[in-house]
């Protein structure tokens, strides 16, 4: 299964913003592993950096 994602310019420093500075941590993670998506790093590594599961990046 492969997982793409194209970001404008708009998304990114949305998705930057809202890693950094959002009040839920699950948030953050989220847009730091959707920001990773869209610079077409691979799921697996993503999960490993961010310390979730495989399916979680995808979900």
């Amino acid at each position: 299964m492969k997982c793409m994602v194209g970001l404008s310019e708009v998304e990114e420093i949305t998705l930057q913003q809202l890693s950094i500075n959002h009040r839920h941590g699950d948030t953050c993670t989220r847009a730091a592993g959707l920001l990773q998506l869209g610079l077409k790093v691979k799921p697996k590594v993503i999960a490993e950096q961010l310390g979730v599961s495989d399916p979680s990046v995808y979900n």
